[in-house]
């Protein structure tokens, strides 16, 4: 096997040795030998990148805070997660009643225990939050260094660094706050660039961390395999490649089904196609027109130039390391849910990551060398990335910044919510609306209303779906109550709850009866009745 310095002897044309595009070989003049350090060289553009990280870091991290501080997180998914890592802080696979199944039974995120010891010290949505926020603007590091090894530039690999750090998709990752899969850009990326630089046993440890954030990131995992075998590592990456395929099939088809007792949920996503990989395939092959006439929709065509365009569509000249994020890509416009292709959701962070390596790349291969081309392509791509942020993201240089994503400073009812949240004792069985139930989390029993009372967004196919019993409290908004789920909040106070305050339309009430234990028989007791037989627990919900 040709090795790196061999490769870089043969090639008199490019800055880094290598005429090829995909993944980066390293010049010899930053070649890393095996035994020696990570070459890591500490050019005034890497502090530069550094210092736009960590600015990044504190401008989003602050936003972040005040938008859950300020009531303005959601159940779904900041109430999901802050549950699932404070269960597994307490040493179970128990279920999140957030979303009616157990904490893998949803997706395969076994690094979450990573942050389950912070739980011990008192963590929870702030610091999932942060560590987030963190951890995605790290990941302008990686790009920084796969650029320089690849370009020869340190300060046009500064300009593409602050590309990523400037696209809008980056930006509402941290406003749509901790998504597991936005904790793998980082490590993907680093992954690149150790396979550029052949640290094979890193390049291992940057992988399986990636892949232990979500299973779907084995797709792209996979894929980058495939880059690196067709690159000369044909040992590396076929292993690569084949190992993530496994494990992506062993979590689809044989965990999550025996977690759940049946298929993934996100099964259901993709409508007349399957739902399954081979069942899509199949039948995008027998009706082709399912296939391109989502792939070809007006949303999925605004959803490719707002992920391109940050980067002055360089990314298009570097397909090879496009095609990492190419199976979240395809999975987003294939689904019948119009969020998944969308910027301002998780579900754009692995194409992101794909678009990132892809633009390094198509650098590279448009400039092939030549300076001039270099400055021209950091300058179209400075200009696309801030242009972008403008007009699109949620930061405050942006447009829309303000009250379109950031809950406000004031809040005329934001006492009485807090004063309602404060009632509630910390080992009660609890339902609550939306945007209360992550204020709530740390507790084996809490779910988003109308639940238990009415199936909404549980499990798969609302399995395994708990009695009308299961909750001793109420903490409701009646402001964002639908006219149904209003009804059965006033049947509820009418027949078994008793309110325990109700200040600017935010409503505290407890079951007849209900301390602040757990439930007890006692607590289902209706409003000056006996102990009603058994199975009416069920019926008194049921009626509501």
């Amino acid at each position: 096997m040709k090795s790196i310095e061999t490769a870089a002897d043969a090639d008199t044309d490019h800055p880094t040795g290598v005429q090829s595009e995909g993944i980066a070989q390293t010049p010899p003049s930053t070649a890393d030998p095996a035994g020696g350090g990570l070459g890591v060289a500490w050019h005034p553009a890497l502090w530069v990148v550094l210092a736009a990280a960590l600015s990044w870091t504190v401008v989003m991290g602050t936003l972040v805070w005040q938008r859950h501080d300020r009531l303005g997180s959601f159940s779904f998914d900041m109430g999901i997660f802050d549950q699932a890592v404070w269960l597994l802080s307490r040493g179970g696979q128990q279920l999140m009643t957030v979303r009616g199944l157990t904490v893998f039974g949803h997706h395969a995120e076994p690094a979450l225990y990573l942050l389950a010891p912070f739980y011990w010290l008192g963590a929870g949505p702030h610091f999932l939050n942060l560590v987030q926020v963190a951890t995605m603007a790290l990941g302008a590091v990686p790009a920084f260094l796969i650029a320089r090894d690849r370009l020869g530039a340190p300060w046009v690999a500064a300009v593409i660094a602050g590309a990523f750090l400037l696209h809008p998709a980056l930006a509402f990752m941290a406003w749509e706050l901790f998504h597991p899969e936005a904790m793998a850009i980082t490590p993907l990326l680093f992954a690149y660039w150790f396979a550029g630089r052949r640290r094979w046993r890193w390049f291992a440890v940057c992988v399986v961390l990636a892949v232990a954030w979500k299973e779907d990131v084995a797709l792209a995992a996979a894929v980058l395999g495939l880059v690196v075998a067709v690159r000369g590592e044909r040992r590396v990456g076929l292993t690569t490649a084949a190992l993530s395929v496994g494990y992506f099939l062993m979590v689809t088809r044989v965990l999550l089904p025996y977690l759940n007792g049946s298929e993934a949920f996100y099964n259901q996503f993709f409508g007349e196609l399957g739902g399954s990989a081979p069942e899509i395939i199949r039948n995008g092959l027998r009706r082709p027109e399912l296939v391109t006439d989502r792939v070809l929709a007006a949303d999925a065509k605004d959803y490719y130039w707002k992920m391109v365009a940050p980067f002055g569509l360089v990314p298009l000249a570097g397909p090879g390391a496009l095609l990492v994020g190419v199976p979240q890509v395809l999975v987003n416009v294939l689904s019948i849910n119009d969020f998944t292709r969308k910027i301002t959701f998780h579900y754009a962070a692995l194409p992101l990551t794909g678009l990132t390596l892809a633009a390094i790349e198509g650098v590279r291969w448009i400039a092939a060398g030549r300076r001039r081309a270099l400055v021209i392509l950091a300058g179209v791509m400075a200009v696309s990335s801030v242009a972008a942020a403008m007009v699109w993201g949620p930061t405050p240089i942006g447009a829309t910044y303000g009250p379109t994503w950031w809950p406000p400073a004031q809040d005329s009812r934001r006492d009485a919510k807090e004063a309602a949240l404060a009632r509630v004792p910390n080992d009660a069985r609890v339902s609550a609306t939306y945007l209360f139930v992550p204020q709530l989390t740390h507790r084996e029993g809490i779910y988003e209303f109308p639940n238990p009372f009415k199936p909404k967004n549980w499990g798969v196919r609302d399995e395994n779906y708990p009695p009308p019993t299961a909750v001793s409290w109420l903490v409701v908004d009646r402001d964002t109550l639908g006219p149904e789920d209003a009804g059965i909040f006033d049947c509820l106070l009418a027949t078994s709850f008793q309110i325990v305050s109700d200040e600017e339309r935010v409503v505290v009430a407890r079951r007849h009866g209900a301390g602040s234990s757990p439930l007890s028989e006692e607590d289902s007791r209706p409003p000056g009745g006996n102990s009603p037989p058994p199975g009416e627990n069920t019926r008194l919900g049921r009626r509501c």
